[in-house]
């Protein structure tokens, strides 16, 4: 019966709501960001499930020292990626035009791997984008989000640069306060079967 209801509030969203499937995403924006409220998508599928791994453990250690960047200018840096489809690329995206110049560096360093020694030369690719790794974090951790009480979890989300609250209502009253509260800053992912985490 559960099942049975949530198929047909996805469908009854798909024809009221407009959806928009986003090109090489595993993203449905169920509704798009207004001026007053904030975009919800819904996520069938992690992207995390369907990528491959494979040679990417140097842009794991480069895009550590992108972190330690962002981390020490959180003015002027976002918190940094590693893009997939197609050849591996560790975005670094940047605020300010000093943020331009701290993200365009070489991040090189060497680690070992099955005994033998692995030196790598990441070139980041650098990207303007609106909101600072402060501005993210004073978000997720200082202004109360998690106390709305349809929110499930949250965290920042380096690809779309803004902060995901997850939920499993379509509560378009939480759009309204996101937006009125954080603006562009914040979106709601919707997953209609997730629960909230329960402490044993």
């Amino acid at each position: 019966m559960r099942l049975k209801m949530i198929f047909v509030l996805l469908v009854v969203y798909a024809v009221t709501a407009a959806p928009l499937f986003l090109p090489g995403e595993l993203r449905v924006v169920v509704q798009p960001a207004t001026a007053d409220a904030v975009e919800v998508y819904y996520e069938p599928v992690s992207p995390v499930m369907l990528r491959s791994y494979e040679g990417i453990e140097p842009f794991n250690r480069a895009q550590m020292l992108a972190e330690q960047r962002a981390e020490a200018y959180p003015d002027d840096l976002a918190p940094p990626y590693i893009a997939h489809g197609g050849p591996y690329r560790l975005v670094a995206p940047y605020v300010t035009a000093r943020g331009r110049a701290l993200a365009a560096p070489v991040l090189s360093g060497v680690y070992w791997d099955e005994g033998r020694q692995v030196r790598y030369d990441i070139v980041p690719e650098v990207r303007q984008v609106a909101n600072s790794q402060a501005a993210l974090n004073r978000a997720l951790h200082e202004d109360g989000l998690l106390d709305e009480p349809a929110a499930l979890g949250a965290g920042i989300d380096a690809e779309t640069n803004r902060v995901v609250v997850e939920t499993n209502t379509f509560d378009q009253n939480l759009r309204h306060r996101l937006a009125e509260r954080y603006g562009g800053l914040v979106a709601v992912m919707w997953d209609p079967l997730a629960q909230p985490l329960r402490l044993l």
